[in-house]
């Protein structure tokens, strides 16, 4: 199984927007797009002050080509909706990871 993780930080004037963005429409498309098993959005439960909001946002895959093909058909579409809505108060990196256990 296949872990695909974006981590964000948010300015607290679009945390809110923002949630509902994620569930309304990322998670939405995502579990419509066939390739997804499961969700997660998380919240880091200590963050310094000032520094906004940190979430990860995890979807998770039984197969390299679904993930393939999830990032080719759907991923840029949303990262470049999500670069319109909230521009640079939405700031975030992607990793992928194999899950072990």
């Amino acid at each position: 199984m296949i872990l695909f993780n974006t981590t964000f930080n948010l300015d607290p004037a679009v945390e809110t927007d923002w949630i509902n963005w994620a569930k309304d429409v990322y998670f939405t498309n995502a579990l419509d797009s066939g390739y997804v098993l499961r969700h997660n959005l998380m919240k880091l439960r200590f963050e310094q002050e000032g520094s906004g909001s940190t979430y990860s946002l995890q979807l998770f895959f039984d197969k390299d080509n679904h993930l393939e093909k999830f990032l080719q058909d759907w991923e840029q579409k949303a990262m470049n909706e999500l670069a319109q809505r909230f521009g640079s108060n939405a700031v975030y990196f992607q990793t992928m990871l194999d899950v072990v256990i």
